[in-house]
């Protein structure tokens, strides 16, 4: 039983074989984190993270709360205080290590805000990508 811990259990879509019928293809959407390391596949052991794989964790906890799931209790006011509160230390950061962390909280609840509004990690590269062309 997968995630029977973790509550990370998997909803089976389809089960496929292949042409000679020695193998399974199970394809299944996750809960949350399918592998003990946290990361969302246990094939992918040299996936980079990025902040579009953040968006697509922030947006399966909104679809799929699973217990216990911090992300899933982010209402809008709650999130914006959090931006408001990280923003802060960040600007209060002295050390590399401190910018780091209080950077990485204030994005994630940036994007957290960004899933709840519906606008997409792309949307915001190209507006980005925009204000530089624009010289």
């Amino acid at each position: 039983m997968k995630g029977e811990k973790s509550g990370n259990v998997l909803k089976l879509v389809r089960l496929r074989t292949d042409c000679d019928y020695d193998a399974i293809l199970a394809t299944a959407d996750p809960a949350g984190p399918v592998c003990h390391t946290g990361a969302w596949s246990c094939f992918e052991l040299n996936k980079k993270y990025s902040w579009e794989y953040l968006q697509g964790i922030i947006a399966e906890r909104f679809r799929n709360p699973a217990p216990g799931s911090y992300t899933a209790t982010l209402d809008d006011e709650l999130v914006r205080e959090k931006i408001i509160e990280e923003a802060k230390e960040i600007c209060e950061a002295k050390t590399r290590k401190e910018i780091i962390w209080e950077a990485a909280d204030l994005l994630y609840f940036s994007t957290v805000l960004m899933s709840r509004a519906g606008v997409s990690v792309s949307e915001i590269l190209d507006e980005l990508n925009r204000r530089h062309n624009k010289n």
